[in-house]
Parts: structure tokens; C-alpha cells; sequence
């Protein structure tokens, strides 16, 4: 037998409805595991810059976001059957569309199966492979932070101690 709600339903004004808050650490997410017969995407930076690109859920990445944010270093690729879904462009960085620019703090996505390459045609302006989107924070489930390239390069150098 269905029990049901017998007391008059109260619509709740904005202010009265309360946050949960959570420590998204505590959420549960199944372990990740890449899969060799999917398909893979691959980054090559050819810039002279550090690239912040998405791969694979990370073990210790405790976001809710569906990729995570790894360092590409200048003149380096993604390594083969590593899924990098695209990459990170800084709030002081642009990329060059056919149709113009635009500036971050963006994510850059492109599909599975796909080699792209990032290069840097001007000061802060990159430019990339086709790519499968471009997302603004909130309009993708992945990290995309309101960071400029300097302060991506205090972190990277914050945590290995090696900046360029």
C-alpha cells in the first residue's frame, strides 16, 4: 500500500529552501579504467607554453567533474591509449576560429579518435585541429577555472617546484 503526503503541500520561497552542503569527496564515483579498445584522442602542444589539457578521471582527483586537468609541457604528446578530450585556454589567452576569436577561460573539446595539435600563432592567441566544441565554465562538466597562464604557471611551479 502507497502512503501519501496528507498535510497541505507549502511552496517554499527562495530564501527558505536550504543547501545541502556537501564535501564532493564523499560522493561516491566507481573507480575508472581505460578501455584499449575504445577510441582515444591525442594532444600534441607544439606552443612553448605549459598546456592544461582533460584526460582521465585521476585516482586522487576528488572534483565531481567528468575528466581531470593534467600539464602537457612545450613539444610533448599525449601518450597513445591516454583519452585527452581537449584542452584548458586561459583567461588571458584567445583561440582563433574561422569565424574570429575567442578569449577564455574556455574548454576546448574534440571527440574520440581524434589528433589534435595546439599551437601558438601570436603572443596570446592559440590555435588548434577542428574542434567538437568550445565550452564556457558551467556549460561542461570539467574543470575550467578563472585562471590566466601566469597563475597556471605558479601552480605547475608550486607543485614541482620547476617553472618555465
Amino acid at each position: 500500500m502507497e502512503r501519501r503526503y496528507t498535510r497541505p503541500v507549502v511552496k517554499l520561497e527562495p530564501g527558505a529552501i536550504k543547501l545541502l552542503e556537501l564535501d564532493y569527496g564523499d560522493l561516491v564515483r566507481p573507480d575508472f579504467r581505460i578501455l584499449p579498445d575504445r577510441g582515444w584522442g591525442q594532444c600534441t602542444n607544439t606552443t612553448d607554453e605549459y598546456l592544461i589539457v582533460y584526460g582521465p578521471k585521476h585516482l586522487r582527483d576528488r572534483s565531481v567533474c567528468d575528466t581531470s586537468p593534467y600539464v602537457l609541457p612545450p613539444g610533448t604528446t599525449t601518450p597513445d591509449r591516454w583519452d585527452c578530450d581537449g584542452f584548458f585556454l586561459p583567461s588571458d589567452r584567445s583561440i582563433r576560429l574561422w569565424w574570429g576569436n575567442r578569449r577564455g577561460p574556455l574548454a576546448i573539446k574534440f571527440w574520440n579518435f581524434r589528433h589534435f595539435e595546439v599551437r601558438r600563432i601570436a603572443h596570446s592567441v592559440y590555435t588548434a585541429s577542428w574542434h567538437n566544441g568550445i565550452f564556457q565554465p558551467s556549460q561542461i562538466n570539467w574543470a575550467i577555472p578563472n585562471f590566466s597562464y601566469g597563475e597556471i604557471e605558479a601552480k605547475i611551479a608550486a607543485s614541482d617546484g620547476s617553472a618555465r
